[in-house]
């Protein structure tokens, strides 16, 4: 079987029944079913790529740019606070 060759409806319908026939026992079709679900996961995420990139704009160049971010100065910030100087109530 050339999985490459089965349109969607054929893959989908060729991977439930190979499963069908490894959950029965039958030894060697784990490895298909294994294969063809494989297949069929690929194609349906290819199909999600495709309708993200169809329907989603690349960001425009104002909306990228941010204004510069202050450094945190952590050898500038308060004087830490001992604990055990603190009363305790």
């Amino acid at each position: 079987m050339e999985i490459h060759k089965l349109n969607d409806d054929e893959l989908a319908t060729s991977a439930r029944d190979w499963r069908l026939r490894a959950l029965r026992g039958e030894k060697d079709a784990r490895g298909m079913a294994h294969e063809l679900e494989r297949e069929v996961r690929r194609r349906a995420a290819l199909r999600i790529g495709d309708d993200i990139a169809l329907t989603q704009e690349a960001p425009s160049l104002e909306m990228t740019e941010q204004a510069p971010r202050r450094a945190w100065k952590f050898w500038a910030g308060k004087s830490r606070v001992n604990v055990s100087d603190r009363s305790v109530s």
